[in-house]
């Protein structure tokens, strides 16, 4: 397939959720080989902590096994110099049954299907030139699972890869951050509470591989969704910051979210509870 350059015309918001990879780190670790997995996590933020000088345990992008990937799909139109948004579907990517490579592969096919008739998407993400869009190439190289819509799409000076270009990668944290010029990374849940929108609500991150590990990977499925529904919202609120949206557009936007909540909301309670939560601002 051919992948077109021309301005996007969808938005994909997505969110990784991973655990850590035992099996890379007893590969890289043979004296780890006989260890439980509670003692080989143990021993890797150990080292990573020890690596960071004490300041983190956060893991390499290597590390970061896959378990979920939470996909927003919104159509997007462009009129008189300003944009908008109808909400298509959010769930996350495969099923609980699927191992890491399927679900990248899955994403990978999902990616080129929302590139049929030649009509790009925007990636929308929270931090994900620094985690997510890297875990994803280093883990599809991983598998042999080839993502080129990702390295083929755009031009020279515009594309996935481009920093500065948010034409194709609008990541919310490195532009609140001016790029980097501002040092402290702004949190997805300080982001939110500054529009209104829910957070984190029962969940974090950090529950992520211990409900993994327990076998209870739907609730991870269901909190990737929320973050995917966080970051959404908070695009919206910086669409209309940056002059992207008026004020009823941005009004009216949000109001079409609550109505998917609230209608998907019957049967996906999660969904329910985070409409619950929200106070729309606008």
């Amino acid at each position: 397939m051919k992948y077109a350059n021309g301005r996007p015309t969808r938005l994909l918001v997505f969110d990784l959720e991973t655990v850590p990879d035992l099996e890379l780190a007893r590969a890289m670790n043979s004296e780890w080989a006989e260890l439980e997995d509670i003692s080989v996590r143990a021993k890797l933020s150990a080292a990573a902590l020890e690596k960071s000088g004490g300041r983190s345990d956060f893991l390499t992008h290597p590390y970061h096994k896959i378990v979920a990937i939470g996909a927003l799909m919104v159509d997007m139109a462009e009129l008189d110099g300003q944009e908008s948004y109808t909400l298509k579907s959010l769930r996350c990517i495969g099923s609980e049954e699927d191992s890491e490579k399927v679900l990248l592969e899955k994403f990978g096919d999902f990616c080129g299907r929302a590139f049929e008739g030649g009509q790009p998407f925007r990636l929308v993400s929270y931090n994900g030139r620094g985690f997510d869009v890297p875990v994803v190439k280093v883990r599809a190289l991983k598998h042999g699972v080839p993502l080129p819509w990702l390295f083929m799409a755009g031009d020279k000076w515009s594309n996935y890869g481009s920093r500065y270009d948010v034409t194709w990668h609008m990541d919310l944290a490195d532009a609140m951050t001016d790029f980097g010029a501002a040092r402290a990374m702004v949190k997805l849940d300080e982001a939110c509470a500054l529009v209104g929108a829910p957070g984190k609500l029962d969940l974090d991150g950090s529950w992520v591989a211990d409900l993994d590990a327990a076998g209870e990977l739907g609730k991870v499925r269901d909190y990737c969704e929320t973050d995917v529904l966080n970051t959404y919202i908070l695009y919206l609120h910086w669409q209309h910051l940056v002059g992207m949206l008026a004020a009823e557009s941005l009004k009216r936007e949000l109001s079409h979210v609550m109505d998917y909540l609230v209608a998907e909301g019957e049967e996906r309670t999660h969904l329910a509870d985070f409409a619950a939560a929200w106070e729309i601002r606008g």
